[in-house]
C-alpha cells in the first residue's frame, strides 16, 4: 500500500465518525482496520517475530510529528510512520502513527481524536464507548492509566474479531487544555504486551504545545 491510499475504514464507523456520533467506538473500529490493511512503510521490515529489545527506540532520524489540532507533538516508535492523510473522514481525527513492521500480518497503530470539552465530556465519552461496544459483542475489560506529559489517561479494553481476525484496543482518555484527546492503541493479541511498550515509548515523547 502506498502513502496516497486511503485506509479503509468499516461501513458502520465510516457513518459514525462522519456524523461524530459514537465516537469511540468509531475510534476503535477504525484502529481495527488500520490494523487489517497491512499498510506498512515503504522498505520497513516484515516478519513472524516481534523486534528485539531496544527495537521501540525511535531512531536518531525520527522528528516530532503534530497533530492537525496543534494541540500536541510526539515522537514515532522505532519503525512507525504518520498515516493521518490515509484514515479518511473521521470527525476530530488529530493523528494516526502506524508500525511499518508487520507481525502475523499486523500493523500496530494509534489513532488519536480530539475535540473541545471538560472532564464531564470525557466521562461521558468514555461511558458511552465502553456500552457501545459491549453492546456490539466487544470483550470489555480494564486497561492500566497511562501517563501522558504529567496528565493521566484513563481507558478500558475490548477484544473482538475484524473479518475473522482477532483485535485488541486499548482506548483511553485524557483532557489538557479544554480539549478531550481520545488514544486507541490496536494490535494483535499476540502482540499486545510489545504494543503497549511501543505506546509507553511515544507517550515518553509526548508534548503538549
Amino acid at each position: 500500500m502506498t502513502r496516497s491510499d486511503r485506509l479503509t475504514i468499516p461501513a458502520v464507523a465510516g457513518a459514525a465518525a462522519r456524523t461524530g456520533a459514537l465516537r469511540m467506538a468509531a475510534v476503535v473500529l477504525l484502529a481495527a482496520s488500520l490494523v487489517l490493511t497491512g499498510c506498512s512503510a515503504p522498505g520497513a521490515p516484515t516478519g513472524g517475530s516481534a523486534p528485539t529489545t531496544g527495537a521501540t527506540d525511535a531512531s536518531p532520524a525520527a522528528k516530532p510529528v503534530t497533530a492537525r489540532s496543534g494541540g500536541f507533538t510526539l515522537v514515532p516508535a522505532a519503525h512507525w510512520v504518520e498515516a493521518t492523510d490515509r484514515a479518511g473522514e473521521v470527525a476530530g481525527l488529530d493523528l494516526v502513527v502506524l508500525s511499518g513492521e508487520q507481525v502475523a500480518a499486523f500493523n500496530n497503530n494509534l489513532v488519536v481524536t480530539s475535540t473541545e470539552g471538560s472532564a464531564a465530556d470525557l466521562d461521558a465519552e468514555l461511558a458511552r464507548g465502553r456500552d457501545q461496544l459491549a453492546g456490539a459483542g466487544r470483550e470489555i475489560s480494564e486497561a492500566p492509566d497511562q501517563q501522558i506529559a504529567g496528565e493521566t489517561a484513563t481507558g478500558f479494553s475490548s477484544a473482538f474479531e475484524e473479518q475473522g481476525i482477532p483485535v485488541l484496543a486499548r482506548s483511553y482518555g485524557v483532557l489538557h487544555g479544554g480539549r478531550v484527546y481520545l488514544l486507541t492503541l490496536s494490535s494483535s493479541p499476540d502482540e499486545a504486551d510489545h504494543a503497549l511498550v511501543e505506546l509507553g515509548a511515544m507517550l515518553d515523547r509526548w508534548q503538549w504545545t
